[in-house]
């Protein structure tokens, strides 16, 4: 409760002194850490921290036997939109589906740039039933959003698959073949819409 005597404050600042090497290492390792599992354009998860994660989330989930539900989103007509309008705002709308994703999902989640303008976000815990309501709400809010660029409003859709482990899949593999096959079955259905994988156990995508 009273002043602080001039030998005790000698020492914490010695302490402080001491300490503030090891914890700006400390921040900085971290900092690296961050960015090697972090893509550079969207802010997203990379290709490496998902791999890590769904793996860690697959192990979970034969341990405790809950559900992990993989949904695939892609960029309905990216190409044109690069073509029209150029690579620059193809990252501008990129940036921006990464953002109304990521505020669409629980922390919990994994949302991460899988490749190109392909995303991929890993939900624990999460039954398939589940998984397709949020990727539906999901690929709504992409669409009532408006994207600027260049003093031009992009119109952007997305369309996605949902597969879930183990109900409709077996194994990693399985888990991504499902969604994936989903997600080419609502690009054949005219895109701008949620599909997903046979909800059984297989060992293979249906």
């Amino acid at each position: 409760p009273g002043p602080v005597p001039p030998d005790e404050a000698r020492n914490v600042t010695l302490l402080g002194a001491l300490a503030a090497p090891s914890l700006e290492m400390v921040w900085e390792m971290e900092e690296v850490s961050r960015r090697a599992r972090t893509d550079a354009l969207t802010g997203l998860a990379n290709r490496r921290a998902f791999d890590e994660q769904i793996e860690q989330q697959l192990a979970h989930a034969d341990r405790f036997g809950h559900a992990v539900s993989l949904i695939l989103a892609d960029v309905d007509h990216f190409k044109v939109v690069n073509d029209s309008w150029g690579h620059e705002t193809g990252d501008v709308v990129l940036k921006s589906i990464a953002q109304t994703l990521s505020a669409g999902v629980r922390t919990v989640d994994v949302c991460a740039r899988f490749g190109g303008e392909e995303i991929a976000i890993i939900l624990p815990q999460t039954a398939l039933v589940g998984a397709v309501e949020l990727a539906d709400r999901l690929r709504a809010a992409v669409g009532a959003n408006r994207i600027w660029a260049a003093g031009n409003e992009i119109p952007v859709t997305i369309s996605c698959g949902v597969a879930c482990y183990p109900d409709g899949a077996l194994t990693k593999e399985a888990l991504f073949a499902g969604a994936d096959k989903a997600w080419y079955e609502a690009k054949s259905a005219g895109r701008n819409c949620v599909r997903s994988a046979a909800p059984k156990p297989t060992g293979t995508a249906r």
